[in-house]
């Protein structure tokens, strides 16, 4: 994608014009960005869970002792 537009031919104001619109999509596409970061952190996290008959707390030798 090109860094730059060509504007010749147009007025002075008009070329303000198309700098402030360019720095404003600039700034709702960072703030886009950040927005998807941050419902991504805001994700709940859900852990794996597996049916079991173990009442009571195990330590990790328990829980691994068949490795």
């Amino acid at each position: 994608m090109p860094d730059v537009i060509d504007v010749s031919g147009l007025d002075e104001k008009d070329i303000e014009l198309l700098q402030l619109l360019a720095e404003k999509l600039r700034t709702r596409a960072q703030r886009g960005q950040e927005e998807a970061k941050a419902a991504e952190q805001e994700k709940e996290l859900v852990f794996a869970t597996h049916p079991s008959d173990v009442i009571g707390p195990l330590t990790r030798e328990e829980i691994y002792e068949d490795l």
